[in-house]
């Protein structure tokens, strides 16, 4: 699996994995291994809290997270974090092998042929897809760049520091979301999977060979678009509409038993499944477009190369039938994981069946948490 997109120094300790996101903030805590459950707390960003991935106000993140904090009642203050998509670019790029300073000087020259922003106004950092000790000197070698803009990740740490917490790692959400699905990658190291996050603000895919990443790709398609088109054709405004969308929305065309099982008394004729449906279907088609475009993107990319599996997790995930509708149409078959195995989790400290249901929206927290109680290399 690709390493941290930017380690800030090394200790080895246990840390907390947190996550920043558009909508929600979450944080888990592990310890030991195998990892056990030591502490969780989840609770919603105000608005305007973050820009385009940046965040706009840390001082009021800060208290945001100290909050987060008290709730989880944990001590820890050591963090794993994670740069938001819309300040982030991942690249797999070839460089020749050479000697580590003259590699890095070779993909900061080459990166700033593909990144929209002077090279001095972002951070860069980079892993080798394979083990250089397999290359031999001069032969070209892949490498995943990633590229963050100056003001994200200062802006982040001036959060994470601000709230009491001391990060030792930040990394990027489409790899960390990878972390809990690192032993089942790894059992099949030449099948070809893809990783599909839906998340509040943006949608990322990563293809992978094994527990390789391949090719990243993030779509500006989100969650948030399903909840914008269920309050425009409902006159709902965005929390009622998510909380429709959560609570009535069907990615595919309703049957009557699915109709019959919902039961929605007097709200029933107003959010049947089939008038959020109807609302929602533009959205589903842009959406399958665009991740099928990305795939065709990836083959002519990698070659004729097409993923016998998918992944399907993050918060805009969870609508009834997604699952489905991506494999009846993209042709791979699409499964929703659970972060949750092989962690364990006292069933006296937490509700079970609540974290097995917030499981596909925890795919990311949880994969900043098991950073944390992995040796930090």
């Amino acid at each position: 699996m690709v390493s941290g997109f930017s380690k800030l120094f090394k200790p080895r300790v246990e840390a907390l994995g947190l996550e920043i996101g558009a909508s929600s903030l979450k944080l888990v805590e592990l310890s030991g291994h195998p990892p056990a459950l030591r502490a969780f707390a989840t609770r919603p960003t105000p608005p305007g809290m973050l820009a385009e991935g940046v965040v706009a106000e840390p001082a009021a993140l800060a208290q945001e997270i100290r909050e987060l904090l008290a709730e989880a009642r944990t001590r820890k203050r050591y963090v794993v974090s994670a740069v938001p998509n819309p300040s982030v670019i991942l690249r797999t790029i070839q460089v020749p092998k050479m000697p580590p300073k003259e590699m890095e000087e070779a993909v900061r020259w080459e990166a700033e042929r593909y990144i929209p922003f002077p090279i001095d106004e972002v951070v860069l950092d980079f892993a080798p897809l394979e083990p250089l000790s397999e290359v031999s000197e001069g032969e070209q070698t892949e490498v995943m760049v990633g590229v963050a803009r100056q003001e994200a990740v200062a802006g982040l740490l001036e959060a994470l520091r601000g709230a009491g917490l001391m990060p030792v790692v930040l990394d990027v959400k489409p790899f960390a979301g990878l972390y809990p699905l690192e032993a089942e990658l790894g059992a099949e190291p030449e099948r070809v999977a893809v990783a599909v996050e839906i998340g509040a603000e943006s949608t990322s895919l990563v293809l992978t060979r094994g527990d390789r990443p391949l090719a990243v790709r993030v779509l500006t398609l989100s969650g948030k678009d399903f909840t914008e088109a269920i309050g425009k054709a409902f006159g709902l405004d965005f929390l009622t509409a998510e909380e429709v969308k959560r609570t009535y929305g069907l990615a595919t065309i309703p049957t009557e038993d699915e109709e019959l099982l919902l039961d929605f008394d007097a709200e029933r004729e107003r959010y049947s499944p089939a008038r959020i449906y109807d609302a929602i279907r533009p959205i589903l088609v842009d959406l399958t477009q665009e991740i099928r475009r990305s795939l065709e993107f990836f083959r002519v990319q990698l070659g004729d190369i097409h993923p016998e599996v998918g992944y399907l997790y993050g918060g805009g995930s969870r609508l009834r039938g997604l699952a489905t509708l991506l494999t009846d149409t993209l042709g791979v078959s699409f499964t929703t994981p659970d972060p949750w195995q092989g962690i364990q989790v006292d069933p006296k400290r937490f509700d079970l069946e609540k974290l097995k249901e917030l499981g596909p929206e925890l795919m990311v927290p949880i994969g900043l948490a098991l950073r944390g109680v992995s040796p930090l290399d």
